[in-house]
């Protein structure tokens, strides 16, 4: 019988080592309840090719046998992998393995499928019986191109290391995971990859709300590289970087043209990168770069268009201006790329608009220096905040300066800096006074939607006010990230949206460490484990030095069972971040599970850590009462809890999350309650 998918002589093939089924059948059985698990999940029957071939040990110059030959001509391979199924001399692992990943680099379908919810699958589908030695993870890892992604049947005691069976009780398995579970796992994943397979017309996301539509890359798109800083003096980067900046947001207003976000383009600064990579790697068609000199009161910028995959200059242009004028070179720049875009991109868009925030060039480098400092992160927020205020010292009816202020309160207070009594109030006002000066920017009302969601709890305000910035510019990322990860996620249970907004943030700055970092936390609350560790890994790749991106790496191997690796992570994040609250209770959390991984000293240890910070400065009694809960300090996890909630804590909104750190938290009666009594489910 062939295959559902035309061209192709089976639906599965399952590749095993013959003594993994030697002992007790498990392959036998298993491929016996797969095909029952199948017959309940998909309509059509599937064929499923198991090679009983009981040879064994052949070597790299037998050839493979022909009719094994045609029935590796299968649209999903499942290796079954065992402690000695990396084996060289292995005929699975050399005749079929390797075998079938040479044949699909030339099949018709890809090697990888996109699916319906727009995640992406490899045709290879492994599962894994047994713990891997490091050896065989890395020879696996090297084959498969990336981190191996199995569906796990190992059942862990002290000193065992077996394949998990039907009858296992699943609370006595260290990796907690049940036999049956993994059966419907395997078989859901066959369901969507065939099914992706026969249906490509419905894999894109379409939905009727206008905040999840981006157009398809396609001549109308741009990236505005970092102008280079062509000042003797090196601390005016920041001033370059800003111009580049204004004229992104000036550029995102032109509907239909796509834009690519700020990182993804700053990743390219310093590197003398081809155009033509550029343009691939950010998915534009042309490109803008300049350089900004600065020197005394005088300013002069080059700019140039360019087409990037042939490097042909569409356009260039010197401007030689007093700084006082820099706001006006923004203007005339603006319009400059705007009559070039007529020709360009065969028809006149919509002319931005170019709104002068400040007259005043001191505050507005002050504001430009605040927000390098916001990309940062972590106690870089106390410098933006800095620089925040100074800006409006200068200029008190600067929007952006207050929005920037707003958003450096509720940071602070969010990551357990500073506490809700002191940032709230200050948040709130800035944003308060930014929607009245400046309505139009996207910017404000993200500030004020956070403040709404993280300290007053006016749900339906705050996702008004989301939706508001989104509308007024659907490429602004920090509006975007907050929507999905603090609303949609804890008022609304919408884990499909919250990943799809997260999703598309990627679309607008694929080389973004932070919207990756967004994919990884929104994917693990939705229980996509493999999509998360993915964007972590990610996550760090583009920047190895945001603790943040740890963190959500560390939090997705914790979630997916990955112990060993979440603890590294964590661990990186700590070292990183100058020992961020967050990596510390969720480290705790492992290291107070009964498991080999526990540490009962570890976890007093940084219980402690927790408690001297706290009165010596602030520490968001929702995180202590995560931590009190997870060592069975029940009631002072319990008085931590009512503390969070009548302080409006910040970090309560993200404790109320499904997280593999906070289910001792969670399952207490007194929580359930405090959620009910704040809106929440």
């Amino acid at each position: 019988m062939a295959s559902i998918i035309k061209g192709y002589e089976y639906d599965v093939f399952i590749s095993y080592r013959q003594n993994d089924n030697k002992n007790d059948g498990w392959i036998t059985e298993f491929v016996a309840n797969l095909k029952k698990e199948l017959e309940s999940t998909i309509k059509n029957k599937i064929t499923i090719y198991i090679d009983e071939n009981p040879e064994d040990g052949l070597l790299e110059t037998h050839n493979v046998d022909k009719s094994l030959s045609t029935k590796l001509r299968s649209v999903i391979f499942i290796p079954i992998l065992s402690q000695t199924f990396c084996d060289p001399g292995c005929y699975a692992w050399q005749h079929e393995f390797l075998e079938f990943n040479r044949l699909i680099k030339d099949d018709q379908l890809d090697k990888d499928v996109r699916l319906r919810n727009g995640n992406v699958a490899g045709r290879i589908l492994p599962v894994r019986i047994h713990d891997l030695d490091s050896d065989d993870l890395k020879l696996l890892n090297d084959e498969l191109g990336g981190q191996l992604r199995s569906i796990d049947f190992v059942y862990k005691e002290p000193g065992v290391n077996r394949p998990l069976r039907p009858d296992d009780n699943e609370d006595k398995n260290l990796n907690k995971t049940r036999y049956r579970n993994q059966v419907n796992k395997v078989a859901n994943s066959i369901k969507e990859i065939l099914y992706s397979i026969q249906n490509p017309e419905k894999q894109s996301i379409s939905l009727s709300d206008e905040l999840l539509t981006i157009a398809a890359p396609s001549s109308k798109s741009i990236a505005v590289l970092p102008f280079v800083n062509m000042s003797n003096d090196p601390e005016q980067e920041y001033f370059s970087d800003g111009i580049s900046e204004e004229i992104i947001n000036t550029l995102v207003q032109i509907k239909g043209l796509k834009v690519a976000g700020r990182t993804s383009a700053f990743s390219f600064k310093n590197k003398n990168e081809d155009l033509r990579t550029i343009g691939e790697k950010l998915n534009v068609k042309t490109i803008l770069e300049g350089s900004v000199r600065k020197s005394g009161n005088r300013i002069r910028v080059n700019v140039q268009l360019i087409e990037a995959f042939t490097g042909f200059h569409m356009w260039s242009e010197k401007f030689d201006r007093e700084l006082n004028d820099v706001f006006i070179l923004q203007d005339e720049i603006a319009k400059a790329i705007e009559e070039k875009l007529q020709v360009t991109f065969g028809e006149k868009p919509a002319k931005p608009k170019v709104i002068q925030h400040t007259q005043n060039v001191d505050a507005f480098e002050l504001y430009l220096k605040g927000r390098s400092y916001t990309y940062k992160r972590g106690l870089h927020v106390f410098d933006a905040l800095q620089c925040f205020e100074e800006a409006l010292q200068i200029d008190p009816d600067y929007a952006l300066a207050l929005s920037g202020l707003a958003d450096s309160y509720s940071l602070l207070s969010l990551h357990s800096y500073m506490s809700p009594e002191e940032a709230w109030p200050k948040a709130m006002k800035a944003a308060k006074h930014a929607v009245q000066i400046a309505p139009e920017l996207a910017e404000v009302h993200a500030s004020l939607a956070t403040i709404l969601i993280l300290f007053e709890r006016d749900w339906d305000r705050a996702e008004s006010e989301y939706l508001t910035a989104l509308k007024l510019n659907p490429q602004y990322i920090q509006a975007r990230s907050w929507y999905a990860i603090f609303y949609l996620p804890v008022v609304k249970l919408d884990f499909e949206t919250a990943c799809k907004h997260a999703r598309l943030n990627v679309e607008y700055d694929p080389l973004s460490s932070y919207a990756q970092t967004i994919v990884s936390s929104t994917a693990v609350l939705a229980g996509l484990y493999d999509e998360a560790i993915a964007a972590g890994e990610k996550s760090v790749e583009y920047d190895r030095d945001s603790f943040i991106g740890w963190y959500y790496l560390g939090l997705s191997n914790h979630a997916a069972g990955n112990i060993s690796l979440a603890i590294q992570a964590y661990k990186k994040s700590l070292d990183i971040s100058g020992r961020h609250n967050w990596a510390l209770i969720s480290l705790l959390s492992i290291y107070s599970e009964p498991s080999e991984y526990q540490q009962i000293r570890e976890a007093n240890l940084i219980y402690t850590e927790l408690l001297t910070k706290a009165r010596v400065g602030y520490v968001s009694p929702s995180i202590l009462a995560i931590a009190s809960a997870n060592l069975g300090k029940y009631e002072e996890a319990i008085r931590y809890l009512k503390q969070a909630s009548e302080q409006h804590d910040p970090f309560f909104i993200v404790s109320t999350q499904v997280r593999p750190d906070n289910s001792a938290l969670r399952g207490l009666p007194e929580f359930q309650a405090l959620m009910k009594e704040n809106g929440l489910r």
